[in-house]
């Protein structure tokens, strides 16, 4: 089976760009990694994915990875803070693919709550739009929105 879909090498290409920033990788390696993902999946995405995962989950579970320092394009960040954006890349990102083929997300509404409240700052600081991680939104949100709701008008999910 041949990859067709950009999403699947955009999300095996990002954990490996989670592990890279754990080693110490500047935030432009990282960003060419993203340029050049069109062979991230190979003829197996499925098996791309799941060793991406494992991967990221092996360089989040070493010692002292939530202390270091890494240099991501908003910035120098502590590995705990970049666990944080993974773990809003990840709901963010279920989302979408539920949406895609029509089921029930089944996000929790604590974890919602907890990406958006990490989100917000950043986007008040205008970090994710300048830096294309999420467009931003174009319609007002109304005062009855949900968490979800929220954090995907917030994501430029309208």
């Amino acid at each position: 089976m041949e990859c067709q879909d950009p999403g699947w090498r955009h999300l095996i290409v990002g954990r490996q760009g989670y592990c890279a920033l754990l080693r110490g990788a500047p935030a432009t390696e990282v960003r060419s990694m993203l340029a050049q993902q069109s062979e991230a999946a190979g003829t197996d995405p499925a098996t791309a994915c799941e060793s991406a995962v494992r991967s990221v989950h092996a360089a989040f579970a070493e010692p002292g990875a939530l202390e270091r320092t890494v240099h991501h394009r908003i910035g120098d960040i502590l590995g705990s803070q970049l666990l944080v954006l993974l773990i809003g890349d990840t709901v963010v990102h279920s989302w979408d693919l539920a949406t895609a083929i029509g089921v029930d997300p089944g996000l929790d509404e604590q974890l919602v709550e907890f990406v958006y409240g990490n989100y917000a700052p950043l986007t008040q600081r205008g970090a994710p739009y300048a830096n294309g991680w999420f467009a931003a939104p174009t319609t007002p949100l109304p005062e009855t929105a949900t968490p979800l709701q929220r954090l995907l008008h917030l994501t430029g999910r309208d």
